[in-house]
């Protein structure tokens, strides 16, 4: 029988006071935007057992449903019931897991909560993928909040901030099945909240420490390199062994940290109040010389300066109102360079000197009015900025120069007979920070108002409908102010469409016997980027969670958005405002429906079927606009070298002055890398656009432990990139017709990507354009125990593919490439296609078929606590590529190399902590990563050539390249020497020491 009138109340050292509510006719009572936490709740009604709940966990975002049933009593007692906490939220489809600092710092982990997200089903850090790969997506494709404010990265779609662990209180990472309210993922969404104040005063001082000596790093790995003094030389070394005598002689390295943090109240149960501080500082030392390691050798020190910090401010002033505010700083600094080791750098750079500045913030508010049992009214703001400034050395006043390969090849010659000072190695850089950087600041700022009701009508309802208004702001002053030379000795260059260089006919004007080069910041364009510029972002939503019968849920909720990039020209020619905002979408352009059943099989929390369908979109990174609509400059002035002397190359220092860089050599022409796009944007452009179905079933097997299995497909509708599309083009002029790559922003696959013939821009002779493919499948299995009895454990296994031709935002094809619809994959027609004519398929570069993932802690009662985290993952797909015409092709699809081999590591957590004075502990700590030294194959050499071969598009369509690709490369190519061989191997065992005193 239903009880109204029952005073219930929750109380948790993380909650400000107490929350209270009184159930209404139908027995219901609702304790809204609680913070995650150990909660008590108490349930009274006069002539009833008063009856208490302890150790309920509630989790961030979750709702728990607590059935209880009170007995009636003539006499006041009391009935106390300690643990049945539910486990599983049967009112959501939303699959994902938090870790709270009860959890992580028990394990071993890094220094910041990016670490901690490794261990969770779905998730792994690929620096192949750009990041993090959540669900198959790329590292550009993430959504990061903290303390509700979003801090994902505006111009490239990755992390903006990081936060030490000590200083947080859960970290949640949500894969699928989220609402409406949440937006701009096709991979996972992240969220961080820092530690609050208490009613009692509570402190922590630590220290962490790590360096390079033998007893804390292991030997480094053997690795693949090209001999810097020998291009065409590839060798296995060992840094250790070359350098370092075996690692007794290191450059010397060290690392100390320090947090320092204090939490307690201002006013008891009303305003409670957190701060912490968190310097970290670094140093290397080496001894380098200028002279291929025969000496003399210098002194260089590398200085990294950290200054973290936080303070949080919670307080409920009047009942049902909560509040936060926070500020979260992370200030970077580095001061000093170190040459290369193998002593080919340029002695003029003023190494030493080298440094810049990083700010970078967050500050937050958050409220959230419990109006009555059924309203709740929140209120989201955030404002993140993140700079680059305070460049220590600025370029020089002339000319820069850098050699990608040697002239040592030219030793024997009498003019470096007589000159040899002017020998250089593959690498050599004269002066390798050439930009002059003022300012690359980036700021949004975030908010969000929703409100909740919940009502009866054939069940209970809640009805969420939101606003949400982002705004972008980026500022750039990031240019190169003198040219920059860029030498190829030695090499051919065939990106004009002709021969430059030693591969020309000796009577060609572009025949140089030594090679080529090109300048940036030439006498055709200055290099780099000046911008200042804003985007305003505006979304709505509105959600229905409807239980029906106390077991079954419908979540229903449609999300709605409108956004544009902006222009970042600042040329007169571009500033007609209908260039400004060359893409737009509106809220018709960006129907996001969520739809997702959950039931409660026993009506108890003990057991849910759950399944959810949605389609998300993308947030538009404003990188394309840098590389799409004039933000950044990149031409490139081509050279043939025909005088053996490289110093009177722009040898005057000045943009505009070309007789001085070409200066003995034949200029060949001029390719524009970044040529403005605002005329060739698709006018039928639709969003980045992914659909996923998800469904599984959660179990609790007993007190604190839980079984899950989720089955998830995600499949890309579309995606948005610039696409080389052949055109056939009239000269004006001359009325000659002639078929040029044009670039164009466009779905590929759709609209101008088409051919001709089907209203498109691409000529109908050519393999079509290929819509972007990338299809996902996992399943995920998880074991989660809860800490009690001493510890604490889980275990995931994830069976996953992902495949297709479009690896996503960050490019997986480009070693992770962050260049979020702007990347190469339609940069030539052929691209995308095997040498075959087959669309690319099979799995991605960043697919691996199994993974399984472990943590687990032990706490002794003799105050030792162990740590374990242990991963097991397939090795990657490997692909033939072939450099051809100033790209790349896959010539036998995807995959035909195998893939790398299993990979097993585990890192190790070790705590002593000793108690005294009742509220006093002390604690040392030591963290070995890889201590099972695993030492696998993590990279193989998979480049056929060197040098791109040149081939005819009639060649590739009729299928000879194909057949003769393998007698090109190497009669042309400069084949790979080392092509097949392993590259690099997982990393050394290392250590790192902590000291805790906590009060």
């Amino acid at each position: 029988t239903p009880l109204p009138g029952v005073t219930v109340e929750a109380t948790s050292p993380r909650l400000v006071g107490k929350a209270a509510t009184v159930t209404d006719s139908n027995g219901t009572f609702r304790l809204m935007a609680l913070p995650s936490g150990t909660y008590e709740v108490t349930f009274n009604l006069p002539g009833f057992k008063k009856l208490i709940r302890k150790e309920i966990y509630l989790e961030l975002s979750q709702t728990l449903v607590l059935n209880v049933t009170m007995e009636p009593a003539a006499i006041e007692e009391e009935v106390t019931v300690v643990g049945q906490s539910p486990l599983i939220d049967v009112k959501s489809t939303v699959k994902g897991q938090v870790m709270t600092k009860e959890t992580f710092l028990t394990l071993p982990r890094g220094r910041t909560f990016a670490s901690l997200i490794n261990v969770m089903p779905g998730v792994q850090s690929e620096s192949i993928a750009g990041g993090f790969s959540m669900d198959g997506a790329t590292g550009a494709e993430n959504m990061w909040y903290l303390d509700g404010a979003d801090i994902t990265n505006l111009h490239y779609g990755t992390k903006g901030q990081n936060v030490v662990l000590e200083l947080l209180d859960e970290v949640k990472v949500v894969a699928s099945g989220y609402n409406a309210e949440f937006g701009g993922s096709m991979g996972g969404v992240v969220n961080v909240i820092t530690r609050s104040g208490g009613n009692t005063f509570h402190g922590d001082v630590m220290a962490f420490y790590e360096n390079n000596k033998t007893y804390m790093q292991g030997k480094s790995r053997d690795y693949l390199r090209q001999n810097p003094y020998n291009d065409d030389l590839y060798e296995y070394v060992n840094s250790d062994d070359l350098y370092f005598d075996g690692g007794k002689k290191r450059d010397p390295y060290y690392r100390v940290e320090g947090v320092f943090s204090l939490g307690g109240y201002i006013l008891k149960d009303k305003l409670w109040f957190f701060g912490s501080i968190n310097p970290i500082y670094s140093q290397t030392e080496a001894l380098r010389d200028f002279n291929t390691r025969q000496g003399p050798f210098y002194q260089f020190l590398n200085k990294n300066t950290y200054y973290n910090g936080s303070i949080k401010l919670t307080a409920a002033p009047v009942k049902g109102l909560r509040l936060s505010a926070s500020f979260v700083n992370n200030f970077y600094r580095y001061r000093g360079a170190i040459p290369d080791i193998d002593g080919t750098e340029d002695p003029a750079y003023q190494w030493t000197q080298e440094g810049f500045d990083y700010p970078n913030w967050t500050g937050t508010f958050t409220a959230d009015y419990a109006g009555s049992n059924n309203l709740l009214v929140s209120l989201r703001a955030g404002w993140h900025r993140q700079n680059e400034t305070n460049q220590q050395i600025k370029p020089p006043d002339s000319s820069t120069y850098w050699f990608v390969t040697s002239n040592n090849v030219y030793a024997s010659n009498p003019f470096y007979q007589e000159h040899p000072e002017l020998i250089r190695y593959a690498g050599w850089d004269s002066w390798p920070d050439y930009f002059e950087t003022e300012r690359r600041i980036y700021e949004k700022i975030s908010s969000n108002l929703d409100v909740t009701y919940y009502f009866s009508w054939m069940g209970e309802h809640a009805i969420k409908g939101g606003i949400q208004y982002i705004r972008l702001h980026e500022d750039v002053a990031d240019i190169a102010p003198h040219p920059r030379v860029t030498v190829y000795w030695n090499r051919s260059y065939n990106g004009l469409g002709y021969p430059v260089g030693p591969g020309a006919d000796p009577d060609s004007p572009f025949y140089g016997p030594y090679g080529y080069y090109y300048i940036r910041s030439g006498w055709t364009s200055v290099y780099g980027g000046l911008w200042n510029i804003h985007s305003n972002n505006w979304a709505f939503y509105l959600q229905d969670s409807w239980t029906i019968g106390n077991k079954l849920t419908l979540n229903v909720g449609l999300r709605t958005e409108s956004e544009y990039v902006p222009s970042m020209a600042t040329d007169p020619e571009w500033s007609d405002p209908k260039y400004q905002k060359p893409i737009k979408f509106n809220f018709g352009d960006k129907l996001a429906p969520r739809v997702g059943l959950v039931y409660d099989v026993f009506g108890d929390s003990s057991l849910k079927i759950f399944g959810s369908f949605g389609i998300y979109y993308d947030v538009m990174k404003l990188y394309m606009a840098e590389l799409t609509f004039g933000g950044w400059k990149h031409k490139r002035d081509y050279y043939a070298i025909r005088d053996l002397d490289w110093t009177k190359i722009a040898a005057s220092g000045l943009i505009d002055d070309r007789e001085s860089q070409e200066n003995g050599n034949v200029y060949a022409g001029t390719l524009d890398f970044l040529p403005p796009s605002f005329d060739r944007v698709d006018p039928d452009l639709k969003p980045v656009a992914q659909r996923e179905i998800s469904f599984g079933v959660e179990k609790k097997l007993m007190e604190n432990l839980s079984l899950s299995a989720r089955f998830v497909q995600k499949h890309l509708i579309r995606t948005i990139e610039d696409v080389g599309a052949l055109e056939w083009v009239t000269d004006p002029e001359t009325g000659e017709t002639t078929l040029q790559e044009i670039f164009y922003v466009t779905n590929p696959g759709y609209g101008y990507s088409l051919p001709v013939s089907e209203g498109g821009k691409f000529a109908d002779e050519y393999w079509r354009c290929p819509k972007a493919k990338r299809e996902y499948y996992a399943m995920n299995l998880s074991l989660e125990k809860r800490f009690s009895h001493n510890w604490q454990g889980g275990i995931n296994y994830t069976l996953s593919r992902v495949a297709g031709n479009y690896s996503g935002l960050a490019s997986s094809d480009e070693d992770g490439r962050l260049a979020p619809n702007v990347e190469l994959y339609y940069d030539d027609w052929f691209m995308l296609y095997d040498l075959y004519g087959n669309v690319l398929k099979g799995p991605l570069p960043h697919d691996r078929t199994h993974y399984i993932k472990a943590y687990g802690s032990y706490v002794f009662p003799f105050g030792l606590t162990v740590g374990l985290t242990a991963y097991g993952g397939s090795g990657l797909p490997l692909t033939t590529r072939l450099d051809m015409n100033n790209r790349y092709i896959y010539p036998e699809n995807r995959g035909d190399l195998g893939r790398l081999p299993f990979t097993v590591w585990a890192d190790l957590y070790l705590e002593y902590v000793l108690r005294f004075g009742g509220k006093y502990s002390a604690a040392i700590n030591i963290q070995v990563n890889n201590f099972t030294n695993t030492k696998t194959v993590q990279s193989k050499v998979t480049d056929l050539n060197r040098t791109a071969i040149w081939v005819d598009d009639a060649d590739i369509l009729s299928g000879a390249a194909a057949e003769n690709y393998g007698t090109w490369v190497q009669e042309d190519g400069d084949p790979h020497p080392a092509f097949g061989w392993w590259a690099s191997r997982y990393g050394a065992w290392s250590a790192r020491v902590g000291f805790k005193f906590s009060f």
